[in-house]
């Protein structure tokens, strides 16, 4: 049985992370990523700076972390609204849309999530590969029901089809929206119903 002082202090750290990781999205939203810092980062949080750094060991872990919870939370939020009874491009199209809608919305926070993904540690990073993998993964399963009902051939291998799709999703994110600076996400699930379309046939 755990001492309920123990559960105590595991109750405590995890509302003082929930605190540093909201703290952290203010600042990269409001600053560029260059000009935040870890003082700033426990100052805005009304914590102390030994503190933060019981959680993460420097500002990328902070963004990284961010970024992977907010991952989470967005494939969530997206999968519980797929519209049912409709075409695998709707149903692709409509998940993608919510992660364009988040970035546009967060535009700034989502620049330097996006900007310094190659850069994160290997933990952070293999959290993110497990979520592609995972994201990868439901895609495959609901091109396999698409075959079923017959709008997607047979012939087509679901888990490769799956990989090209993802493909066309970072290709909008990375060409459309971090280099041509879109800010619509209409139009950027726009760009990425054309793509889709074209890669289904």
């Amino acid at each position: 049985m755990e001492h309920p002082k123990g559960k105590r202090r595991e109750i405590q750290k995890a509302e003082t992370r929930v605190l540093i990781l909201k703290s952290a999205r203010t600042l990269f939203e409001t600053q560029a990523y260059e000009k935040v810092t870890i003082r700033g980062i426990a100052a805005d949080a009304g914590i102390g700076l030994g503190t933060i750094y019981k959680h993460f060991p420097n500002k990328l872990s902070v963004l990284a972390a961010a970024f992977s919870e907010d991952l989470k939370t967005l494939y969530r939020d997206a999968m519980a609204t797929v519209p049912e009874n409709q075409p695998f491009q709707i149903q692709f199209v409509h998940i993608s849309k919510q992660f364009f809608t988040f970035y546009t919305d967060h535009n700034s926070l989502s620049r330097a999530y996006l900007s310094h993904l190659f850069f994160y540690e290997r933990e952070w990073l293999d959290q993110i590969n497990d979520f592609d993998d995972a994201y990868a993964r439901k895609m495959a399963e609901l091109i396999r029901e698409a075959q079923g009902r017959g709008e997607i051939g047979p012939e087509k291998d679901a888990d490769t089809l799956a990989l090209a799709l993802m493909s066309n999703y970072f290709f909008v994110l990375a060409n459309s929206f971090l280099r041509d600076r879109m800010t619509d996400p209409d139009e950027l699930a726009g760009l990425l119903a054309a793509l889709v379309e074209q890669t289904l046939l």
